[in-house]
């Protein structure tokens, strides 16, 4: 195989910024670069490293009771290492723990996704959407900052009804300057969002598709197969992307 050929996630730098991206066109002695910001270059060969995916998932209890053993982050990360994807995989259960995981590992230049499993409510006026963990909510307005310094991340919150509130999806990406913010906009359970985030994943580790392209295209599969949410099938989009 040619050294950094198509679809290889590479490293390297460029008028004193740090990038990383994927291959998507060979030249005799540079390639064809799609960073994880949007941009197109051309950078040199020498001036390439190997990357590797590495995804952070932070879960929360699923269920209530602490004598639960429910959990879906383990899972995932099998998944991800059939990818060839370092998965981080921790529990939080207060605010304070997220943050700092956000902070130590999650701010990491490596680590391109931030995965979050937690329990998630809009009320009924704009701003209101919460993120439940096992001993705190987070106000995902008033704290938003948590997500403050993610930089061309790619969030996901695997999380209830957040996409509802598009605004606050926005603010969220305003704050931590993420390439993509994604969530669900109604109640959705485990059966859907291990099929979902499945073919998420799959899209956005081995193609240079955008995070919307890709949400856009697994929605799309996910209603042609008849996958049901909550046993209803809907037209409108469950999982969506800002």
């Amino acid at each position: 195989m040619r050294k950094f050929d198509y679809n290889t996630r590479v490293l390297f730098k460029m008028n004193g910024e740090t990038h990383r991206g994927r291959v998507t066109g060979l030249e005799h002695a540079s390639r064809r670069v799609v960073t994880d910001s949007g941009k197109r270059l051309l950078v040199s060969v020498r001036n390439l490293r190997s990357s590797q995916e590495r995804s952070l998932i932070l879960e929360t209890r699923l269920d209530r009771s602490l004598r639960s053993n429910r959990t879906y982050g383990p899972m995932m990360q099998q998944m991800l290492y059939a990818f060839d994807v370092e998965a981080l995989y921790e529990r939080v259960h207060t605010v304070d723990s997220m943050r700092r995981f956000l902070r130590h590992e999650g701010k990491n230049p490596a680590t391109r996704f931030i995965h979050v499993m937690s329990h998630g409510t809009v009320g009924p006026k704009p701003g209101s959407a919460m993120l439940h963990l096992t001993f705190d909510d987070l106000d995902l307005v008033k704290q938003a900052d948590v997500f403050k310094g993610l930089r061309d991340k790619i969030l996901l919150f695997s999380c209830c009804q957040i996409g509802q509130d598009r605004d606050v999806l926005h603010l969220i990406k305003e704050v931590s300057q993420a390439a993509a913010v994604i969530s669900y906009r109604v109640d959705v359970n485990d059966w859907y969002t291990n099929i979902a985030e499945a073919l998420l994943y799959e899209r956005l580790i081995k193609t240079t598709m955008s995070p919307k392209r890709a949400v856009a295209l697994v929605g799309e599969v996910l209603h042609t197969l008849g996958v049901k949410v909550d046993g209803v099938v809907t037209r409108k989009p469950v999982l969506v992307c800002v």
